[in-house]
């Protein structure tokens, strides 16, 4: 058996006697599991081992016992209630402990045990419960079939004035009126002769002295 460190040894005798008292303590919370007096107490118990654990570099131990505060802590506050999951979980926990702090009265090292179970199962416990999940929405009905051979009206259709057709073509609908006559041919009237000149029933001009002027026949 090799020597220990006095302050180890001390250190020791007070773990193995307050891993008795947390026997005790769970008993009384099977009793109570909402005593919240005894859950601080056994969180102060596994508290303390986990600080001074550290000091002395046992790194498994102080592992272990630190996953198991944060489930303490959570019962302690009440955020979660002992269950007997959890209550199991934790009773392995002190077995753990128990275990290691002996390995280390014998052999001065904490030993090569695997505790990445307990470990994962004291995560898992100390999680918070997950919110209820919230209904989602119904599903909208399916629109019915269509008729064969009818179309439904487009939706988001383009509105506004229709499309031009055929370049020249006019848009208006046709007139249902006849379309009017044309107006009557009027002759025009015959050229009027030049001047000096007769004509069929007008007036004779004469020139004399060099004026024109008009006279009768």
């Amino acid at each position: 058996m090799p020597e220990l460190d006095p302050q180890l040894i001390d250190f020791l005798a007070e773990s193995a006697e307050n891993l008795d008292q947390l026997d005790r303590d769970f008993v009384a919370l099977e009793q109570c599991p909402t005593d919240r007096a005894r859950l601080s107490s056994v969180f102060r118990t596994i508290h303390t081992i986990k600080g001074t654990c550290g000091f002395f570099g046992f790194g498994a131990l102080e592992a272990v016992t630190h996953v198991g505060e944060n489930l303490l802590s959570r019962l302690r506050d009440g955020e979660l209630l002992l269950t007997p999951e959890s209550a199991t979980a934790l009773l392995a926990l002190v077995d753990a402990v128990r275990g290691m702090l002996n390995h280390i009265a014998r052999t001065g090292a904490e030993g090569t045990g695997d505790y990445a179970a307990l470990v994962a199962t004291l995560t898992r416990l100390a999680e918070p419960p997950a919110a209820p999940c919230e209904h989602a929405p119904e599903p909208a009905p399916p629109r019915p079939p269509r008729a064969p051979g009818r179309r439904g009206p487009r939706t988001g259709a383009r509105t506004g004035p229709p499309a031009a057709g055929p370049r020249g073509a006019d848009p208006r609908p046709p007139d249902p009126r006849p379309a009017p006559k044309p107006p009557p041919h009027r002759p025009r009237a015959p050229n009027r002769p030049p001047p000096g000149t007769r004509g069929p029933t007008g007036p004779r001009a004469t020139c004399a002295s060099g004026s024109r002027s008009w006279t009768g026949s």
